[in-house]
């Protein structure tokens, strides 16, 4: 992609945003909703100190020092993405392992199908009360949560991907008598990682909701604690606020798996041409 592609697709975006936007402002201004309020009023309340309105701590600020994040950043974002990042790195480490290990045994698959399609059937949600009376309040609780609900796509994944994996490399690398290790490293994790990475990449929009939800009860700050007492006082236009760097998180995330997704494909090409035969 060349440099004219790039400041074209980034002017396409800006553009369809600015749209989107004039729209919402001129739709809000002629419903004169208080459940629906104008960009004009939400963008500002991002900047607003401590001591105006509801009282909720900003989440920009106009200081370069501060790096232009407000008070609000850290007490609630911060916190919030510490446990999803949590929660879901446990996730990825349990869900590869052990789709690994079942994966390379058909008979693990069989005795275990059961459980896995047992657990992937309870919605995440419904534990949010069995999780605080089980392991109490706190971050932990919440971190476990997340990672219950974004375990599923990442383990079924990783099974399928390296049970999928070609007989005939694998007769290749038998013949061979390529170790156990470089086989893993060098087939069937590379042949396997664009099925895990779309378990993952999925899992990462589960986990930013579980990671709202986990913190409806028993939170002491977050982004979830927050939309729930906006919600609570009838503050919307905060609570519009809220949403909007929710989405921005969103996005950001995604657009740095992707990028972080397309250096792993690339690296999994050059080790699976390294054990063609």
């Amino acid at each position: 992609m060349t440099t004219r592609d790039r400041l074209m697709g980034m002017a396409n975006w800006a553009g369809s945003l600015g749209f989107a936007l004039l729209v919402w402002q001129l739709l809000a201004r002629r419903s004169d909703s208080f459940f629906f309020p104008a960009p004009s009023e939400i963008f500002p309340s991002m900047w607003r100190t401590a001591d105006t309105g509801f009282g909720e701590p900003a989440f920009l600020s106009p200081s370069a020092t501060e790096g232009f994040l407000g008070p609000g950043f850290a007490a609630d974002v911060v916190p919030s993405l510490w446990r999803m990042l949590r929660g879901y790195t446990l996730a990825t480490v349990v869900g590869v392992g052990a789709g690994v290990v079942l994966g390379l045994s058909e008979t693990a698959r069989q005795y275990t199908d059961w459980i896995v399609h047992f657990f992937r059937a309870i919605p995440p949600p419904a534990l949010l009360g069995v999780w605080l009376v089980l392991f109490g309040i706190g971050d932990g609780p919440k971190v476990y949560l997340i990672a219950f609900a974004v375990f599923s796509p990442i383990l079924l994944n990783t099974i399928d991907g390296i049970a999928s994996v070609d007989n005939q490399r694998i007769q290749a690398v038998t013949v061979f008598k390529i170790p156990f290790r470089r086989r893993l490293t060098g087939l069937y994790l590379p042949s396997a990682a664009p099925k895990i990475l779309s378990g993952m990449r999925i899992s990462l929009g589960f986990a930013f909701v579980m990671m709202i939800i986990s913190e409806f009860a028993g939170a002491t700050n977050g982004l979830g604690l927050r939309l729930q007492d906006d919600l609570k006082f009838f503050n919307y236009v905060d609570l519009w606020a809220t949403m909007i760097v929710l989405a921005v998180l969103g996005v950001l995330a995604n657009l740095a798996f992707v990028a972080a997704e397309n250096r792993v494909l690339n690296w999994q090409r050059s080790a699976s041409k390294a054990l063609e035969p």
